[in-house]
């Protein structure tokens, strides 16, 4: 006998026209939801089984972050500064200073308790032979497993330019002065060879037959053409999805133009690259016409929009991709607001900033965002009917006390608005992934979480900025300001043609 899960609303999916049911329930056997109703049928049905919820909460579908990099503790706590992208990840190529099992288990925590009930993992090789690697992914894999949370892992993969300016690791190595080029040195290189990326792949898959496992290559500056020509073909070949990240800084536009004679979306459409089952991570600097070959292609964007300006790397042209019909999502990119993990938040901030000035255009609707939170990151992972609540689908859902929120509630129609302003993790009372209850009360419910965060921190060793590090941060920002479109300065809502 299954279960059945009770709220005030019931909101069996986000986006128009939303689907709200009034003192509405699911039935969850066997991990999915069999049915969707009014309580009252609900009862009638299915009159031996169990209830839970009280019909005082919003029942909603889990939601879905669709970029993440499975840091449970946040680089700015780790001492790394919120810095432009290009100087941030000199000191990341280091790698960071946390067991990985002990920090992707409280990471997976935190999304849990914040209402998040997938996630897509992009992992970054920090360098050293394939079996090191191998060995990381295999301990990340691990702790998504033990912690609950429906996952999906990118396997990282470059193959040039590893410390970010785009002339070159050689030219830009014997640039550096003589005491920082002794300790890069000695820093692990993260460049694999295709050959020896695939074979990894390969065992993974035989190792966690059920894990979905994506290529990521990191950008396509740290990816010569033949490696990314490779990996389409392999994912092809193999039915595997691509994850990427794609023109997140002013710079990277500039570098695609230099080396292509074109944009990079441009690029990649014209070789094949993008399709249906590739996402792209940023997309902060599209053109016009970048736009329209997203849309064609049907590559999705996962839209990070506090990271995008924690990292000041600008705003990205959201409402021209929505109002094209880009598919879009949500990601928190380890970078929220307010270092933290709420989708819900930067669904709020999505809709602020995308809503444009004036009179001509309405805001961006609230249904939308949350639907971007939703079945739209559903779509990064390649999980079919994931980020709803109707018969069939998963039973990954949320139970949300309404609190104030319920005297803002006038009808059905007010709870998408309702929710992108109000609600909050702490309003998170229970939350269920696959039939099974990971979060009650608001807290981690399958091990003793406040254990969990212990051991992670006791893992950590504080990111010190030596001297080396500043060297190359000097020679990346000297590097960068000689490009002629280096600093693009900000622009609005629409991108450049």
């Amino acid at each position: 006998m299954g279960e059945i899960v009770r709220g005030r609303f019931l909101v069996r999916r986000w986006g128009p026209p939303a689907g709200v049911v009034e003192d509405g329930a699911v039935y969850v056997e066997d991990g999915q939801v069999r049915a969707a109703d009014d309580y009252a049928v609900l009862r009638r049905h299915y009159p031996g089984a169990a209830t839970l919820g009280d019909g005082t909460h919003l029942l909603m579908p889990g939601l879905v972050n669709s970029h993440s990099h499975g840091r449970g503790i946040t680089t700015l706590r780790l001492g790394i500064p919120d810095e432009p992208g290009e100087i941030r990840s000199v000191g990341l190529r280091r790698g960071l200073s946390v067991d990985p099992y002990a920090d992707v288990l409280l990471g997976c925590v935190r999304q849990l308790e914040a209402g998040i009930t997938a996630t897509m993992h992009l992992d970054s090789n920090y360098g050293g032979p394939p079996e090191r690697y191998e060995e990381r992914l295999s301990t990340i894999i691990r702790a998504y497993r033990t912690s609950g949370i429906r996952f999906s892992v990118g396997v990282g993969i470059r193959d040039q330019n590893t410390f970010g300016p785009y002339v070159g690791d050689a030219v830009f190595f014997a640039r550096l002065p003589p005491e920082a080029q002794a300790e890069v040195a000695q820093w692990s290189n993260p460049v694999m060879p295709i050959a020896d990326y695939l074979a990894l792949c390969a065992r993974l898959h035989d190792a966690f037959p059920a894990v979905d496992l994506q290529f990521a290559p990191v950008n396509p500056d740290g990816c010569t053409e033949d490696l990314l020509r490779a990996l389409r073909e392999q994912a092809t070949a193999r039915r595997v999805r691509i994850n990427i990240h794609l023109l997140e800084t002013p710079y990277q536009r500039a570098h695609a133009v230099e080396r292509w004679g074109q944009t990079g979306v441009e690029w990649l459409a014209r070789t094949g690259f993008l399709g249906p089952d590739v996402i792209c991570a940023h997309c902060v600097w599209l053109t016009g016409r970048d736009v329209e070959l997203m849309r064609e292609t049907g590559a999705v964007v996962a839209h990070n929009p506090s990271s995008n300006l924690r990292l000041r790397s600008g705003v990205a042209p959201v409402r021209h991709m929505a109002d094209r019909g880009v598919a879009l999502a949500l990601g928190t990119d380890n970078l929220g607001m307010n270092d933290d993990e709420d989708l819900l938040q930067e669904a709020r901030l999505a809709q602020l900033l995308h809503s444009p000035p004036g009179l001509d255009l309405p805001a961006l609707p609230a249904e939308t965002v949350l639907g971007w939170a939703t079945e739209c990151g559903a779509e990064v992972l390649g999980a079919r009917g994931l980020g709803r609540l109707e018969p069939g689908s998963p039973a990954d859902l949320v139970l949300a006390r309404l609190g104030p929120i319920a005297r803002s509630i006038d009808g059905p129609e007010s709870i998408a608005a309702a929710v992108v302003q109000w609600l909050r993790p702490p309003a998170v009372d229970v939350v269920m992934v696959a039939g099974r209850v990971v979060v009650r009360d608001g807290r981690y419910a399958l091990a003793d979480r406040d254990e969990i965060e212990r051991a992670a921190y006791e893992t950590v060793k504080r990111w010190a900025q030596g001297p080396a590090v500043r060297m190359l941060k000097d020679a990346v920002t000297d590097l960068y300001r000689a490009w002629p479109e280096g600093a693009a300065p900000s622009r609005g809502l629409r991108p450049r043609n």
